[in-house]
């Protein structure tokens, strides 16, 4: 009796200890330990990332968001608030009209590293486009928040 006591009590350990290991626990080796930023993406000499679903990704491209000439955020009216919203092609022209980023943000937040310079931004949700002039200063970080109109 003992040793089947002892027996289940010792495979429960191993269980423990095998599952609680990083590769078992869900981490994707993808990103820096003890973040949750998605992949950093490029287009030409612009990079960005986009995302914000869940409370971990969110919270970590909100912090990481200073470090970035631009944030974006993205939100469609609503009551009592705004919602977030995802899915919205994004594109950014520069002066001469050269489009240098054209995405859809995979979430409520796209950061943006672009170089020191007038653009035009257009934003697209429910066939509703939105257009914004954007001065980007070098070593500033600039928020903008788009929101839709509610659906009627």
């Amino acid at each position: 009796m003992k040793r089947t006591e002892f027996t289940k009590a010792g495979l429960v350990l191993i269980f423990l200890a095998v599952f609680s290991t990083s590769g078992f626990a869900g981490n994707d080796n993808t990103s820096p330990p003890g973040t949750s930023l998605p992949a950093t993406q490029t287009q030409g000499e612009v990079a960005f990332l986009s995302g914000g679903i869940g409370e971990d990704e969110s919270g970590a491209i909100k912090r990481e968001a200073t470090s970035w000439p631009l944030m974006l955020e993205l939100a469609q009216a609503g009551t009592p608030r705004a919602e977030y919203i995802s899915d919205v092609p994004v594109t950014i022209s520069n002066e001469s009209g050269k489009i240098v980023l054209d995405t859809v943000a995979e979430g409520p937040f796209l950061l943006v590293k672009l170089p020191p310079g007038k653009y035009s931004l257009d934003a697209t949700y429910q066939s509703i486009k939105l257009y914004r002039q954007l001065d980007i200063q070098k070593g500033q970080h600039k928020k903008l928040t788009l929101v839709w109109s509610a659906v009627p």
